[in-house]
């Protein structure tokens, strides 16, 4: 349910904000603004399908600038204007949809808290680190999606179509304070390459012991368990789990596989004929399986 800002739309804050991005050498775009009701203030108001996110410059992300003069030009035109940030150059974000994805991205880092920025936005959280180099890329988890070259961000204080406001829980000290993307998370967003699927006529290797075999049929149970997505009416009315099992199955297994004796050709055939049987497509499987299997051999289970 949408709900209504309890604050004005800070304007002078907006147009504070982007300039201090700029500052730090982050380009800047101005970007279309919610109202109330959740509604864009673009020409597709209704049918927009995001609200607040998107540029209003007439080139979108080619018109990003650090130079005052056009962003104060931009705000005095669009005085409750979003404040869009670039990435890819002094900056990357790694974009995170819900607590859930967000406890796995702590779980990889083995940490409580991350270093750095942390912003939460309308429902999830952005991390804040130093540019990579890297491109954007969609699930890097569940749920979990990275912002780097050719791509941009909503930065605080921007107002979400919920009515919050995108809010830095910890704060952001300009770009030389951005701290290095931690290898472990580096790792999933480029992920080394998947071994090739067992055909019919290769040998599938079994001699699993019994700890093992019994740990994989477990997690094979847990993701032909999860519970798929309810959608009515173009609208996803309860979340689906499938690729979430699938992932922290590839996680755990990948954990005991760091301490030698698991066939990786065995448990990936095993997890990706679950993954079929529980509707997933076969590149979402695959990409899932490499990120959970290389990002669990990074954390031998004791």
């Amino acid at each position: 349910m949408l709900t209504v800002p309890t604050t004005p739309i800070p304007v002078a804050e907006l147009l504070d904000s982007a300039l201090q991005y700029a500052a730090a050498g982050i380009a800047v775009v101005a970007l279309h603004t919610p109202d109330v009701g959740g509604r864009c203030s673009c020409s597709g108001r209704i049918d927009c399908g995001s609200p607040g996110k998107h540029p209003r410059l007439p080139h979108g992300l080619h018109d990003a600038t650090t130079d005052p003069r056009r962003i104060r030009r931009w705000w005095r035109r669009w005085p409750d204007a979003n404040v869009g940030v670039t990435t890819g150059t002094r900056l990357d974000v790694c974009d995170i949809d819900t607590n859930d994805a967000l406890r796995a991205v702590l779980d990889v880092l083995d940490v409580v808290r991350p270093a750095g920025p942390l912003v939460r936005s309308g429902y999830g959280w952005h991390l804040w680190f130093a540019a990579t180099g890297l491109g954007n890329r969609q699930g890097v988890l569940p749920g979990v999606d990275w912002r780097g070259r050719g791509g941009y961000a909503v930065a605080p204080p921007s107002l979400h179509s919920t009515g919050r406001r995108y809010t830095f829980q910890q704060p952001f000290t300009g770009a030389v304070g951005l701290p290095a993307c931690p290898e472990p998370l580096l790792r999933l967003v480029v992920p080394p390459a998947p071994p090739p699927l067992l055909t019919a006529g290769d040998a599938e290797i079994s001699d699993l012991d019994r700890y093992t075999q019994a740990a994989l049929d477990g997690e094979v149970s847990r993701i032909l368990a999860a519970p798929r997505p309810v959608i009515r009416g173009g609208q996803r009315l309860v979340a689906g789990g499938r690729n979430t099992a699938l992932h922290l199955a590839a996680f755990r297994l990948g954990q005991l596989a760091a301490r030698g004796g698991i066939d990786q050709h065995t448990v990936w055939s095993r997890l990706t004929d679950a993954a079929r049987t529980a509707g997933l497509g076969q590149p979402e499987t695959q990409r899932t399986i490499a990120s959970g299997w290389h990002a669990g051999l990074q954390r031998p289970r004791r």
